[in-house]
């Protein structure tokens, strides 16, 4: 295309001389002639783009508000056509209040025939605030030229962990010298340990005795807990976990990734009919903002925790081993046997009061 637009300049020029050169032939009157008609009639300029081989570079952030220290993932995508060398400017600079862990690219082919790569930054936020990342640059070769295409900017909020009067390091106390301590006798402290120590063992006698007398019960994908804690919705969900497994789609490397599809399914049809939220539709953003309002903190954080685990290899083109799929897949029976015991708890309380 660039050699196209310089043939069609070279036309142009060409086209406007002869009309110049015939006027300035004839005498004084066509010369005065000539000069008129060439001023009114010059040579066409034809403005060619800075570089018309340059990708299209965009970026985005998900999610776009994020606590003070957590993780989120930048989208660096960059589309452009064959011949062309992409690759993004190193050190990547985010600016202070950002620190870069781990960086990932994929690359595919968009249905109009030019490629795409895409690159995954996990960023860590340690500033408070409205903040935003400046843009990134992509540098490219082109038919011998080198370019750098710059990103759009992002913008963040990051809000605190403990709220924002408590993380905010301008209400935070000044810094002090040392100050001396009275020190303190521990005798009767250490009989109140030794005597809360003896007490637990013997519960934990009369427990393990009693232990023995009671049947435990093999749950589906290998769980062991008393009878009546695991109810119909957890057990169907631990059935689906250990067809999953017997599938030994987690143990090949081109199947692994629908294998965490898969889990992944599991886990939100089961919180779906755990919390009765509608799960299937929604990322994962938007799903620890339905579970926030239903589910217990602690719950919520092992969820969330089990789902950016999932997505790092669902989206992030993070290759996982076997090994690493099958810890996962046992962290996802933990998650229901845990968010079923908190939820038999809860049911007993509201029973009793």
């Amino acid at each position: 295309m660039r050699a196209l637009a310089i043939v069609m300049m070279l036309a142009a020029i060409a086209h406007a001389q002869p009309s110049g050169s015939g006027s300035a032939g004839s005498g004084s009157s066509a010369a005065g002639s000539g000069s008129g008609s060439g001023s009114g009639t010059g040579p066409k300029i034809i403005q060619l783009p800075t570089d018309i081989n340059a990708p299209q570079v965009s970026a985005a952030a998900n999610p776009t508000v994020v606590r003070l220290g957590a993780k989120f993932t930048v989208f660096i995508t960059a589309t452009y056509v064959a011949g062309v060398n992409v690759n993004i400017a190193e050190p990547i600079q985010l600016g202070s209040a950002f620190e870069v862990l781990r960086k990932v690219s994929e690359d595919r082919t968009a249905p109009d025939g030019r490629h795409v790569r895409e690159w995954q930054l996990q960023v860590i936020p340690w500033e408070l605030g409205d903040l935003t990342l400046q843009p990134i640059l992509v540098t490219y070769t082109a038919f011998g030229k080198v370019g750098q295409a710059p990103s759009n900017e992002l913008r963040l909020r990051v809000v605190g962990v403990l709220g924002d009067a408590v993380d905010d390091p301008k209400l935070m106390r000044e810094q002090h010298g040392p100050s001396a301590l009275w020190a303190r006798d521990w005798f009767w402290v250490w009989v109140a340990i030794a005597g809360g120590g003896a007490a637990l063992v013997t519960v934990l006698v009369l427990l393990l005795a009693r232990r023995k007398t009671k049947r435990t019960v093999r749950l589906v994908a290998g769980v062991v807990a008393a009878p009546r804690r695991i109810d119909m919705t957890s057990e169907r969900a631990l059935e689906r976990l250990m067809a999953i497994e017997r599938s030994g789609v987690l143990d090949n490397d081109d199947e692994r990734k629908r294998g965490y599809h898969e889990m992944a399914l599991v886990i939100r049809e089961y919180l779906g009919a755990r919390y009765r939220v509608a799960t299937l539709d929604l990322t994962s953003h938007e799903l620890m903002i339905q579970l926030a309002k239903v589910a217990p903190d602690e719950e919520r954080q092992l969820v969330e925790a089990w789902l950016e685990r999932c997505d790092l290899v669902k989206y992030g083109g993070l290759r996982a081993t076997a090994d690493e799929a099958r810890r996962v897949l046992d962290d996802a029976r933990a998650l229901i046997v845990s968010t079923t015991k908190a939820a038999t708890t809860s049911m007993l309380r509201r029973a009793a009061a």
